[in-house]
């Protein structure tokens, strides 16, 4: 694009990309319980746009993005709104009624490419590895995704032309209030993280490791480590890894120190054939301990073993997404919901085996899964899932590249028979546990450019 004043002329280009989405749900014994006057099924639709936007050359870019209506829900749907049935007009709201900002800018961010590497200074996404623990969310299928306040310095040490990048990054996870309102004091509440990382990605194979240091400057006792690292082959032959730990101590109160000791990891070996693609997948995240810090209660507690997926990472459509392996009576998960919504994998063991299948522009995916409880090996259920692709409409670029824009269906449906550790754990209020399983239909058009 070109802007052209009397006095000067101004060149730079502007890109464009994200997706429009639009969900049709079906969702039948979702809570597991009796409960008097409820109807088990759930239907509603849901829709959200994504834009990336970047401004700039091939030096220095700003980039953006901008979600737009994030998973509203289809129609007038305010909670408690008593007039619901002679409404005329809709309204942004998610599943439970929360207001849903029509434009929300959740990321901007400084790309400047030099000589020796790229510098990035803003708020900015962050993926790493196959997005166990850390997630970007940027796919048409996710809802969440990471964000970090970040400044990053990534170069290739080798050359240009090395295969392996690395990477050093300082986030700032915690600031609170600089200044207290009504008080000349300066509050010091900074928690940060200084992280490494590397990547090495050739022809046959690519992985590396994601590492960050935390510490907050008020407790000198207080610091925590994480290690990612992930392994991946390119070859017919498919082997994917993934390991993570959290390891450190934290003084959460003046008077609590929480010890910290949790560990998650995924392997995935299968064959690619021309037309077929079977392979298998085990995930384990560490159970909690006998005295554990709840984050979703902020109970308090002295130790924090317990492991948690990222919430875009989510192996089947019911387990682990609507329903997770325990119960609270008042969640606090990431997400637009956090009553039916990001139950990520968390203290818990799965196997699914996967089988993706081409036929024409489409591809068919049977799965099954079964889950246990880490901490007492209980069984969670067992999920046998189908998911059907297809692109509609697909124009490319060139030769041998990736599409330039996307028109596509997806269906996903999934049946889940829950398991003893599911039927026994109830929130207060409930009534007791329905035996029958649980049914979900999620369908999905859209709009990739």
């Amino acid at each position: 694009m070109v802007i052209t004043t009397s006095l000067f002329i101004i060149s730079f280009g502007l890109e464009l990309e994200g997706y429009f989405r639009a969900r049709p749900r079906l969702l039948y014994n979702i809570s597991l319980v009796n409960l008097q006057s409820v109807d088990p099924l759930i239907t509603y639709f849901d829709s959200r746009g994504l834009l990336n936007v970047k401004l700039g050359d091939e030096n220095i870019k700003l980039i953006s993005r901008v979600d737009l209506i994030d998973n509203a829900v289809w129609g007038y749907n305010i909670r408690g709104a008593s007039d619901a049935p002679l409404a005329q007009v809709i309204s942004f709201n998610d599943i439970v009624g929360k207001e849903v900002p029509p434009i929300k800018i959740k990321r901007l961010y400084l790309d400047i490419r030099t000589k020796i590497g790229a510098i990035m200074a803003g708020f900015m996404p962050s993926h790493f590895g196959l997005g166990m623990y850390v997630n970007s969310g940027d796919s048409i299928y996710n809802d969440y995704g990471d964000t970090y306040a970040r400044i990053a310095f990534a170069t290739k040490p080798f050359g240009k032309d090395s295969n392996l990048i690395t990477a050093i990054f300082f986030d700032k996870v915690v600031e609170g209030a600089v200044i207290q309102e009504g008080s000349s004091d300066i509050l010091d509440a900074d928690t940060d993280d200084l992280g490494i990382a590397a990547l090495y990605n050739n022809d046959f194979w690519k992985g590396g490791f994601y590492s960050t240091l935390r510490f907050q400057e008020t407790s000198l006792q207080s610091k925590a480590f994480l290690i990612d690292a992930y392994f991946e082959t390119k070859t017919k032959f498919y082997l994917a890894l993934e390991l993570a730990t959290l390891l450190g101590r934290f003084q959460v109160f003046q008077d609590q120190t929480l010890n910290i000791s949790s560990f998650g990891g995924l392997v995935r070996a299968g064959y690619k054939f021309s037309w077929i693609f079977p392979y298998a997948e085990f995930g384990y995240a560490s159970p909690p301990g006998n005295n554990e810090f709840s984050l979703d209660t902020n109970r308090r507690g002295t130790e924090l073993k317990g492991f948690r997926f990222h919430p875009d990472y989510d192996p089947a459509l019911i387990l682990f997404n609507f329903i997770g392996g325990s119960k609270v009576s008042q969640p606090v998960l990431k997400g637009f919901s956090n009553i039916l919504e990001s139950r990520s994998v968390f203290s818990a063991y799965y196997l699914k085996i996967n089988n993706q299948i081409k036929v024409q522009n489409a591809f068919v995916i049977p799965s099954l899964l079964l889950a246990f409880d880490s901490k007492n090996s209980k069984f969670l259920g067992v999920e046998p899932d189908l998911e059907i692709r297809n692109k509609l409409l697909s124009e490319k670029r060139e030769e041998g590249k990736e599409s330039d824009y996307n028109l596509f269906l997806s269906l996903r449906m999934g049946l889940l028979i829950p398991g003893k550790q599911l039927k026994e754990v109830e929130r207060p209020g409930e009534q007791g546990t329905e035996e029958s399983p649980v049914f979900g239909i999620v369908g999905l058009i859209g709009y990739e450019f």
